[in-house]
């Protein structure tokens, strides 16, 4: 476990509303399956930390989003084939997970020094999660074939956007499980 040491996977936003909800669609349906393959074959050899849209009434967001993830609905609740694997949940009413959230306490009484971030949608709550943990000085890794957008045309956008903002690099799932598993 050397490989993983200080190390975790954040989740953002894998949310009824955001794959089969309001915001579903297939991209975010096919991001959810590989994503339960993964984690199945992670095996719990690496903690993982959700982060999920929880708004409340009248959320400032809901002006530009319309309603959506309200607390206490199912479309605020983690999807059904991921519900088994969190270690922790983090409820967050902004884009960036870091922001008015316990997520950086945590991480810091984890010893967690390094992300492996991915979740929906990468061009805005993933992306703004990468900010978040790029001014905390985290290390990331976006795991690219694991995230999706509301609007998969800028899916590659936004992948280069925190690549170029942040220098934080994308791979794949299968790179996450060997590096995982690199030392085993």
């Amino acid at each position: 476990m050397d490989s993983v040491k200080n190390s975790c996977i954040l989740i953002i936003d894998m949310i009824n509303d955001f794959v089969n909800g309001k915001f579903g669609n297939s991209n975010a349906v096919m991001a959810v399956k590989n994503t339960t393959n993964t984690l199945k074959n992670l095996n719990g050899k690496i903690p993982v930390i959700f982060a999920k849209d929880d708004h409340i009434e009248n959320d400032p967001e809901f002006k530009v989003w319309g309603e959506h993830a309200l607390h206490g609905t199912h479309g605020s609740e983690i999807v059904d084939e991921l519900r088994e694997f969190p270690d922790y949940i983090i409820n967050k009413r902004h884009f960036d997970a870091f922001f008015d959230t316990d997520l950086d306490s945590l991480l810091r009484a984890l010893e967690i020094s390094k992300l492996y971030i991915f979740g929906i949608s990468t061009d805005i709550c993933v992306e703004h999660t990468c900010a978040g943990a790029f001014f905390r000085y985290y290390q990331v890794e976006v795991v690219s074939d694991l995230c999706a957008c509301i609007d998969n045309s800028r899916q590659i956008s936004s992948l280069n956007n925190i690549k170029i903002n942040y220098g934080y690099n994308a791979i794949n799932s299968d790179k996450l499980k060997q590096e995982v598993f690199k030392n085993e």
